[in-house]
């Protein structure tokens, strides 16, 4: 099976426990995973050339994607342009019901700009972590989900995230790296047999 790369850049906890559930549902399929925090630090994040597929995701906060992953992205566009490569973003706006595949254009901003399409890109709804921001953040986003129709109530905190459509995309990276696999072994020539 191959060896695949999650590698995510999550502030309040969502996309990390959405990189997480990718994680475990590749490995319950076989697959040799790693994951890893791009806010270590870019230097000290796994390169793809170890790997034999990337999956990249990335919470949204502003309408911007992590610096942390976008400079990944940037520093090693030439490698994951010649490999399997999935990414997923991590918004509020993707809990809306009428949010289609990718609401507010965050993905697509971000893929023109680095002339890279990922195989396999998924949009999924985060979280209100009311408890977990401070007073100002708190007030902030409580005034951004009023206009954007999502809950007030700040005495909890409150995930959106549809957890099938985090298997669905996990689900279908499994395939294409199969096919990758299968495409793999197909085009290996085959050697005649030695006389002993």
């Amino acid at each position: 099976m191959s060896r695949i790369l999650v590698l995510y850049a999550s502030h309040y906890g969502q996309t990390r426990t959405i990189a997480e559930h990718i994680a475990g549902r590749l490995g319950g399929q076989g697959h040799e995973v790693e994951l890893a925090d791009a806010q270590v630090g870019i230097r000290s994040t796994p390169p793809p050339e170890d790997y034999d597929a990337v999956v990249i995701g990335s919470r949204v906060e502003m309408g911007r994607h992590a610096t942390d992953i976008v400079a990944y992205l940037r520093m090693h566009l030439e490698m994951l342009r010649e490999m399997p490569t999935a990414f997923f973003s991590v918004s509020m706006a993707a809990a809306k019901p009428s949010a289609g595949p990718d609401p507010n254009g965050y993905t697509s901003t971000l893929f023109e700009e680095l002339r890279w399409h990922p195989r396999c890109v998924a949009a999924i709804a985060g979280g209100l972590p009311y408890r977990k921001y401070g007073w100002l953040m708190r007030f902030v986003m409580k005034r951004i989900s009023r206009s954007a129709g999502h809950t007030t109530d700040t005495s909890r905190n409150h995930e959106f995230t549809d957890w099938r459509r985090v298997d669905a995309f996990a689900d279908e990276l499994a395939a294409l790296v199969r096919r990758e696999e299968q495409l793999s072994s197909d085009s290996q020539p085959v050697l005649p047999a030695q006389r002993t």
